[in-house]
């Protein structure tokens, strides 16, 4: 194992660090709306309640698409290029 192994390792395991302490971060975030859209819910406040379902529907795919597009890009892989000379 060469020098520039063992670096582009380091740097492997630092960036996946860095996504999984992202990862964390973004499950604290859902949870804490998933509490409001209870509270909301026992209030009995219907339009809260599906504005909150809505949001966190979408942080779960803007999440989803970041942690998905992280990953592509550790691996080389560029599938929205790909999926455009199709």
């Amino acid at each position: 194992m060469t020098l520039n192994d063992i670096d582009d390792m380091e740097r492997y395991m630092e960036r996946f660090e860095s996504m999984r302490n992202a990862e964390r971060a973004w499950l604290d975030e859902e949870m804490e709306v998933e509490m409001m859209i209870e509270v909301a819910q026992e209030e009995g406040d219907s339009g809260a309640s599906q504005y909150l379902r809505n949001r966190l529907h979408i942080m779960r795919l803007v999440h989803e698409h970041c942690i998905r597009n992280e990953f592509e890009h550790m691996m080389g892989i560029n599938v929205h290029q790909s999926t455009l000379n199709t």
